[in-house]
């Protein structure tokens, strides 16, 4: 685990290790503001991943967990809980390791195990990022949705980092702006406090080993879940406001179906080329 004064976190003045002192200090605040529950439904089921390119696996795999979703299969001996092992990707163990997992990809893995909604970045506006984040780590909501990110490390200034990863988040001090991103790489970077405008352009830098279409995030629920409203969202809204919720709206619809099908993923896996 990286202490607090690792060289590679002081290359990332824009990051703050969770277990710093500052860190603590925006956790505290977060818990204060009723943002913060999401952290301790994950941390009782935090996956670290098991190989540098395994951040979508672990993360859904800690998310379902999180959920408290059956898998319906046996892990081991009687007990029901999912892994690695578990989620069996499109693409081949082999191909993983090598490229690791795409934006569709982890789509098409996440659809077959919960309620899956997905906002890719270059279609959802800062602010409707700023309100899923309050509304999904709100302490009414923890229990029953997680978000997880796909985001670029190097847009944060994490070095030796070029490609995507994925992680979920564990709460919002909205106060400051901040996200606390759990990082499954635990054995080579912690979980940091970010700027929640700062994550949202990491998540627009496009992926560059596929289509080039933007990264983004996936809320995720146990099926037949319903959740509640913030007060923010049961504002009616008026002018502008309610003309771009309604733009939006129908870009999600129009580009983010709910199930993905082979024959729309970026990832030409060994699964889409004998489909």
């Amino acid at each position: 685990m990286l202490s607090s004064d690792n060289p590679l976190l002081r290359q990332c003045p824009r990051l703050v290790n969770f277990t710093s002192s500052e860190g603590k200090r925006l956790f505290r605040g977060a818990m204060d503001q009723g943002h913060a529950e999401s952290f301790f439904n994950l941390m009782g089921n935090f996956s670290t991943q098991s190989s540098a390119m395994f951040g979508g696996v672990s993360s859904l795999a800690m998310a379902l967990n999180a959920l408290e979703i059956d898998p319906q299969r046996i892990w081991k001996g009687n007990w029901r809980w999912y892994s690695n092992e578990l989620l069996e990707t499109c693409s081949s163990k082999e191909e993983v390791l090598s490229k690791g997992m795409s934006f569709d990809e982890f789509t098409c893995l996440a659809q077959s195990h919960c309620h899956l909604d997905v906002r890719r970045a270059s279609s959802i506006a800062y602010n409707e990022f700023l309100n899923d984040l309050e509304s999904i780590t709100a302490n009414n909501n923890s229990a029953s949705q997680i978000m997880i990110v796909s985001y670029s490390r190097s847009h944060l200034g994490q070095v030796d980092q070029r490609g995507g990863h994925f992680s979920p988040i564990g709460g919002f001090n909205k106060a400051e702006n901040m996200v606390l991103i759990m990082d499954v790489a635990r054995g080579e970077y912690p979980s940091v406090w970010v700027n929640a405008r700062s994550l949202y352009n990491a998540m627009l830098e496009r992926e560059k080993d596929v289509l080039g279409k933007s990264r983004g995030y996936f809320v995720l629920r146990a099926p037949g879940t319903t959740t509640t409203a913030t007060a923010s969202s049961l504002q009616k809204p008026k002018g502008r406001l309610l003309q771009q919720r309604q733009h939006n709206h129908h870009q999600q619809q129009q580009q983010q179906p709910k199930f993905i099908k082979c024959s729309d993923c970026s990832r030409k896996c060994s699964k889409r080329l004998h489909a």
